[in-house]
């Protein structure tokens, strides 16, 4: 997932995005208009005043794999089926083109890339391995010790990095997949990968200079955070997917 802020444009707010729209209809026929109250007032008060409106335009792929919002201070674009950096590249930047011609923003405030990684042993042949054996002991060290491993049954820490541009927020931990399919659990590990940086950027290239570095520095942190075992048991899957076990 990709995700652009900038100074709220009233345009998109006070009239649908038409052009917008036809503009990206052939990749992105189907659209949802989600509707967010925004609450005035204190918190935990009663509302005297009439609830605030906040609209997202939600344009999808037909088969729901893409999904792009827009509302009147963010732009993103999000895949359940990432193969490769390129073609995702490929897709916002049209995306971002279009926006950029018809609305102008002055800059963005925000620039954000996120991963999320879903390791899932039985997905790549390794149900019989244990997790010391696939996840570094600095990474998860609870589950390279014997008396709490066993018992173990989620977790979650973060990390947050200061980078050359921005700071990336590393979100990891042990949680439950469930193969809705076959109405089973398991237990897998997730990471979670949040790039971004706050401060004003101009559009056009500026925001591919720190979209490409982020993608650069996903791929070495996501490789620092597994074992050898499990790299090479993703290792076709590294070419074919680039750097994921299952991307959303």
């Amino acid at each position: 997932m990709s995700q652009l802020r900038f100074p709220p444009i009233l345009k998109i707010a006070n009239e649908d995005p038409v052009k917008f729209q036809d503009a990206i209809r052939d990749d992105y026929p189907l659209l949802e208009i989600i509707n967010n109250v925004v609450l005035i007032g204190p918190e935990n008060q009663l509302m005297t005043e009439p609830q605030k409106v906040e609209v997202t335009y939600q344009f999808s792929s037909e088969d729901l794999q893409w999904q792009v919002s827009l509302n009147k201070g963010f732009l993103a674009i999000a895949t359940k089926d990432y193969k490769r950096y390129e073609e995702f590249k490929q897709r916002f930047k049209k995306i971002i083109s279009v926006f950029e011609d018809l609305y102008k923003p002055a800059f963005y405030s925000r620039v954000g890339l996120r991963y999320q990684d879903v390791i899932i042993r039985s997905s790549l042949g390794l149900a019989d391995q244990e997790w010391p054996t696939l996840i570094p002991q600095y990474i998860a060290p609870e589950l390279h010790l014997p008396e709490v491993a066993e018992d173990t049954l989620a977790s979650t820490k973060t990390l947050i990095l200061k980078l050359e541009t921005g700071q990336v927020a590393f979100r990891h931990g042990l949680v439950e997949a469930i193969d809705s399919g076959e109405n089973l659990i398991e237990y897998a590990y997730l990471m979670d990968f949040d790039f971004f940086v706050e401060e004003r950027t101009a559009g056009g290239e500026n925001v591919w200079e720190k979209l490409d570095k982020y993608n650069h520095s996903a791929r070495k942190l996501f490789r620092w955070s597994i074992s050898d075992a499990l790299h090479r048991a993703m290792e076709p899957t590294l070419v074919e997917n680039e750097a994921t076990a299952n991307q959303l």
